[in-house]
């Protein structure tokens, strides 16, 4: 993947690599859908506009909220949305069963953050300690999909486990009024829940189902595969402004909070700034040290779908050119400044 660079201004990042050409000419308009609702994992996005980044990638993007993987990944397919932020195990599904055409083109998740988040109250400390519990989730999304895989590689009973289905929106003031014991949903964005629980004298924790078993790569910006035919050379452009976004946002976590709340007002800075922190040591695995923000390896990425597709039941086997393509990672590894 060629030498390392160092981290310098983006107007010396620009010319090295051959991109400020494209702010002399109109921008190519971009729309980039999250996987949820803004918060502090998606700082990178904005710092990466902010910073211009994608600017000097000659790119004019529009950045927008999610409804949840699976939700994203279908936006993606129809073209409302040129990229998006969905976890792997939702694509590899999307792959499957369906033949939608999406792919991944970058890592944003070297390790899989999908989980449990409960409360230290409840007398939870380990897998087995969910049975007898009453637990929230939504009717779909990968944290749901992958809980039953979870369930039984830890010898869990599902049948002693009371489930509480609920909209998204309402699964933190379940947990905090303690009407179930822990929810589904992504461990990394469990600042909200710590930021709201302390103020009530609780103590939310999360429990990754890639620590008990399911180890597997998370979430990763995807495309269809039109534009990755038609358009290769902005794909590249928009992996390569995203991932120093990402790879800045991570090391300057207040700036890069500072710079998501400028641009949405109605994110709770304590919460986000949670995630941020939290998102760093999902981001940057030993994997990723070595290689750059945005890598994937072949074999890990196979193990993963391998994973997935017993798990779920996958009806087509899917090789990883079915699922990732690698051509767009930066030549020389991203890597966060010092």
């Amino acid at each position: 993947m060629g030498r390392f660079w160092k981290w310098a201004g983006s107007g010396a990042i620009a010319a090295v690599l051959g991109i400020a050409s494209f702010t002399a000419r109109a921008a190519d308009e971009v729309s980039f859908t999250f996987d949820w609702i803004y918060n502090g994992t998606h700082a990178g996005y904005y710092v990466a506009r902010d910073k211009g980044y994608y600017r000097d990638a000659g790119i004019d993007v529009t950045l927008s909220r999610g409804s949840g993987s699976g939700d994203t990944v279908k936006r993606i397919a129809a073209g409302i949305a040129m990229f998006g932020v969905a976890d792997t195990s939702v694509v590899v599904a999307a792959r499957g069963n369906e033949d939608i055409p999406v792919r991944i083109i970058a890592m944003a998740y070297g390790k899989s953050p999908l989980g449990v988040i409960y409360l230290a109250e409840s007398g939870i400390k380990k897998p087995k300690d969910l049975e007898g519990k009453t637990i929230g989730r939504t009717a779909s999304g990968s944290s749901v999909t992958m809980f039953p895989p979870f369930l039984a590689v830890n010898g869990i009973d599902r049948a002693t486990i009371k489930e509480t289905v609920a909209d998204a929106n309402t699964l933190l003031p379940l947990l905090l009024s303690r009407r179930v014991d822990a929810v589904l949903g992504q461990t990394v964005n469990i600042g909200r829940y710590k930021a709201l629980g302390e103020k009530q004298g609780l103590t939310a924790l999360g429990m990754n189902y890639a620590d008990y078993g399911l180890e597997a790569y998370g979430n990763a910006i995807i495309a269809n595969q039109k534009t990755i035919e038609s358009h290769p050379d902005l794909v590249r452009r928009f992996v390569l402004a995203s991932m120093k976004g990402l790879a800045y946002a991570i090391v300057n976590p207040e700036e890069a909070i500072a710079t998501l709340k400028k641009a949405v007002p109605e994110v709770n800075a304590e919460a986000a700034m949670e995630e941020i922190v939290a998102l760093r040591d999902i981001v940057l695995t030993d994997e990723v040290k070595k290689n750059g923000v945005g890598y994937a390896s072949q074999q890990r990425m196979a193990a993963t779908i391998a994973m997935v597709s017993k798990a779920l039941k996958v009806k087509r086997t899917l090789t990883v050119a079915d699922v990732f393509d690698p051509r767009f990672l930066p030549g020389t590894p991203v890597m966060p400044p010092k």
